[in-house]
């Protein structure tokens, strides 16, 4: 070994065991000792120093670290709080180049060169540490790449106001599956599979196992919502050595006016004279870039008739849905009149502006027959109009999937018009109004014969019928 290399590993140790020293001596005494080289009389201006150290992996902060600062007037032995930072100060006569040698148990040393100014402030780069390997034994060759860590499987797209970004741990292991040290280092490489292509970055490109065969990789979402797939390739002595896809979910952003919307399961239901129905109103919201929104956007309802839900978070398609729940007051509309319901949600975009969406509901009530005329006359060889209406008190159409028929009874007649159908789901006044026609069947006799005709309501709203009778001719 080079005598020069050998000099300067015992120096580091030789300082790493006075500093340890030192700090356990003053944890004993219950003190903290800060010494920062000056003397009485110094005429220097002050220059101070921060940083943060944090596990490799993790990215967590490590407390009770110790960080050794040689290049000064004086050694200065600092210890990290609970967030892992540190912070010191000389005063300077002129600029220095400072060496950080930290520590901390269960980690391996790290050495950090800071060039600190004559009275400056200077903010160390955060410090990662790698764990000490547990492996008493020496690996072998790089065989297999596996996930060891995920810190998420979900990150939001940009300006989200979600986390953007993932940390992915990725394992290298010899062929006994035990994680490759130093001696075995390769680099691994990283890059996407399956992705949204909106500007998603993979930092560092490539990086160096450390002795625990670790290496780490960011994910940092673009604009646009998906699946993204990382891959782990190592290359080894000709041959390429993959890992198995690992996935992360990019969720959307906040609402966006043009993407927001509200939908009824049904825009007229039975709710004026039967209570206690519910009607599911959804609202379907997506971020300006299309997607749908973050999971958990919260939606809010109000209705001017019956109960609704207060609010409904979104899933992962951007879709929330609350009830609306027959129930007293009956609506009242400004231009619709009685039975209809104006349901009102409301969200918020990335600027803090209130987006609104509105729906109106009919409660319809119970059926309502009639018809005129009331009487039947069909004269010979000819035939005899007739219009009826099916409507709830307030006038208007029943509610989807009732059925209407029309039954003749009698000799030598027929119907012909509206004799059998059934009502899609409307709020339209023209469903409320048919007609039939019931005409002679046999030109050739002139015989006055009795002639019926009844109307049959059967739905959500409930049943109705009406019966008119009279003669055919």
């Amino acid at each position: 070994m080079n005598m020069n290399i050998l000099t300067a590993a015992l120096k580091y140790l030789a300082v790493f065991i006075f500093a340890v020293a030192l700090l356990n001596g003053c944890k004993e005494a219950n003190q903290v000792v800060v010494d920062d080289g000056n003397q009485p009389g110094d005429t220097g201006e002050t220059s101070t120093f921060d940083g943060q150290i944090i596990d490799y992996i993790s990215g967590s902060p490590i407390q009770s670290a110790s960080v050794v600062v040689t290049g000064g007037p004086k050694e200065l032995t600092l210890t990290t709080d609970t967030q892992g930072k540190f912070s010191g100060s000389f005063s300077l006569t002129s600029s220095i180049n400072l060496t950080l040698l930290t520590a901390a148990n269960g980690y391996l040393m790290d050495t950090t060169s800071l060039f600190l100014p004559k009275g400056k402030g200077v903010s160390v780069p955060i410090i990662q540490l790698s764990k000490q390997s547990t492996n008493s034994n020496p690996s072998g060759e790089p065989k297999s790449i596996w996930l060891n860590d995920l810190t998420s499987p979900v990150i939001g797209v940009k300006e989200s106001g979600s986390e953007e970004t993932a940390r992915i741990v990725f394992e290298v292991q010899d062929s006994a599956g035990v994680p490759i040290d130093l001696t075995h280092t390769v680099d691994v490489s990283f890059r996407f599979g399956s992705h949204p292509n909106g500007g998603e970055v993979l930092d560092p490109p490539s990086v160096s196992t450390n002795n625990s065969g670790i290496a780490v990789v960011n994910l940092t979402s673009g604009f646009k919502a998906g699946v993204v797939q990382i891959i782990a390739d190592i290359f080894h002595r000709g041959k390429k050595i993959s890992s198995y896809p690992v996935a992360i979910s990019i969720h959307g952003g906040l609402p966006d006016s043009a993407h927001f919307s509200i939908v009824p399961a049904a825009y007229n239901f039975p709710g004026w004279h039967i209570y206690n129905l519910h009607n599911a109103i959804t609202a379907l919201v997506g971020d300006k870039f299309s997607n749908p929104v973050r999971p958990s956007t919260s939606v809010y309802f109000s209705s001017t008739g019956g109960i609704i839900e207060g609010s409904a978070l979104t899933n992962a398609q951007g879709i929330g849905s609350v009830d609306l729940i027959s129930a007293d007051p009956k609506p009242y509309h400004p231009v619709f009149g009685p039975g209809f319901a104006t349901i009102l949600a409301k969200t918020a975009d990335e600027n803090e502006k209130t987006l609104t969406r509105e729906v109106v509901i009919l409660f319809s009530g119970s059926p309502e027959v009639s018809v005129t005329p009331t009487s039947i006359d069909v004269p010979h060889a000819g035939f005899q109009n007739f219009t009826y209406y099916v409507q709830d008190l307030n006038g208007n159409p029943l509610s989807a999937g009732t059925s209407i028929s029309v039954a003749i009874q009698g000799e030598n007649v027929a119907g012909q018009g509206d004799l059998t159908l059934t009502l899609p789901d409307t709020q339209s006044r023209s469903w409320t109004q048919f007609s039939f026609l019931i005409y002679d069947t046999n030109d050739t006799v002139n015989v006055v014969k009795p002639v019926s005709a009844k109307i049959s309501v059967d739905g959500p709203n409930g049943k109705a019928a009406l019966l008119i009778g009279g003669s055919g001719h």
